[in-house]
């Protein structure tokens, strides 16, 4: 017996109703009426009402172990879908299903961040996206197909805490004069400690981390309690990560920024960490819906994936790179050094030189903006400005006294 799933039906005409992003609220998408997410909720709730009195089955269909098959409410076909689809269309009247199951219980989101860009707008933005850029072979503007766009929900964890740091670190003043440099050097203790809040990790084991790293930021203090009805003519995911699988990510990301603004509380010329202790502290573990817009292009044999924040607007994607255009750009840059720095030195090794290192920084700049994806870091967004320091002391350890290298003198 396949399981249960939602249709939100229109009140006024029984059609199907979607949540549009461009209003923020459901509308039908045949009489084109809107309705409140509380109205919608109520709409929700009796239709449940009126489905139970009808008996309808709550029992899994008798598939594959990650397998699981649903009614269609609207047209009454057997939707198959793996374990963790929470939304999906189907594939024989195209209407948005919500599976209830996947939103009850322990698996029900605690928050739900609503798409505020529509499917046309996703499309202009990858536009937009690569015809940017300069480096991009002119045949993928021409011969790259779309195969997909979709808007769906990503699952994510998000985490709050604390890091409680202990470290020490060398640090040195820095002076000179004709003929010595003079370095004052310092051993300097930090204790305290920095919250963060709503640090994200995907718990999607199909979406890519790099990716999901790539869109962010999401600005959470738009999080809304999580409904259903944010659902409809959307894609859904559960969650198939758990909650402490996703922390040693969450976990590196803390410690870096916390590693980061510790060592801004030194002020010293140079600063180098000696010994660090970060403690993380979770105090708070959230679930919660995110909005990407994911697209996927083929081209030259290959498939190419993009995202776009559906709450932002940011948007990232590896692209490909035509090497003749990028060649030409980095012989022209060293050509470019190589000349002026000839001109100022009267010296060939200096403008050759100069030339390499100009070309090769030209080179990798050129073709990293291609490739912005990366896996994040750092959890600046979602930190405290400034660490809590409880504990600060810069002890005076010795000075160090080098001779300058005397210059020939000429006549």
């Amino acid at each position: 017996m396949a399981g249960t799933s939602t249709q939100l039906v229109c009140p006024n005409c029984g059609g199907t109703m979607q949540f549009d992003p461009q209003v923020g609220k459901m509308k039908c998408i045949f009489c084109d009426s809107v309705f409140t997410q509380e109205e919608a909720e109520e709409f929700f709730r009796q239709q449940n009402e009126e489905e139970e009195l009808k008996g309808s089955g709550d029992d899994w269909g008798d598939l594959a172990d990650n397998m699981r098959a649903y009614s269609c409410n609207t047209c009454g076909a057997e939707i198959i879908c793996d374990e963790t689809t929470a939304a999906t269309r189907c594939p024989y009247c195209d209407n948005t299903t919500v599976i209830e199951a996947q939103f009850s219980g322990a698996a029900k989101p605690d928050f739900v961040i609503p798409f505020a860009f529509t499917k046309e707008q996703a499309m202009e933005k990858y536009k937009g996206y690569y015809e940017k850029r300069k480096l991009i072979p002119k045949d993928f503007i021409s011969g790259s197909r779309v195969e997909e766009i979709q808007g769906v929900y990503v699952p994510f964890w998000l985490y709050d805490g604390s890091v409680n740091i202990d470290a020490e670190f060398e640090a040195a003043d820095k002076t000179e004069n004709d003929t010595e440099i003079i370095r004052k050097i310092y051993k300097a203790q930090r204790r305290g400690t920095i919250s963060f809040e709503n640090v994200p990790a995907d718990a999607s084991k199909r979406m890519p981390d790099d990716i999901m790293d790539s869109v962010e930021p999401f600005n959470f203090t738009q999080l809304k309690p999580f409904s259903m009805t944010y659902m409809p003519g959307f894609l859904a995911e559960r969650f198939d990560v758990e909650g402490d699988d996703d922390l040693e990510r969450a976990e590196k990301r803390v410690v870096n920024t916390a590693k980061q603004k510790t060592k801004a509380t030194v002020k010293h010329d140079e600063v180098t960490e000696k010994r660090g202790d970060y403690k993380v502290n979770y105090t708070k573990k959230k679930y919660a819906m995110l909005p990407v817009w994911y697209l996927t292009t083929s081209w030259n044999g290959k498939q190419w994936n993009f995202a776009m924040n559906g709450q932002t607007g940011t948007f990232t994607g590896d692209l490909p790179v035509d090497y003749t255009k990028l060649g030409i750009m980095t012989g022209i840059a060293a050509i470019v050094a190589g000349a002026l720095l000839f001109l100022l030195t009267k010296g060939i090794a200096v403008a050759l030189i100069a030339a390499l290192i100009v070309g090769l920084i030209v080179f990798f700049a050129a073709k990293g903006s291609m490739k912005p994806v990366h896996k994040a870091t750092q959890a600046n967004e979602y930190m405290d400005k400034d660490v809590r320091l409880v504990f600060t002391k810069d002890d005076y350890v010795r000075t160090e006294k080098k001779k300058k290298e005397q210059r020939a003198q000429t006549g």
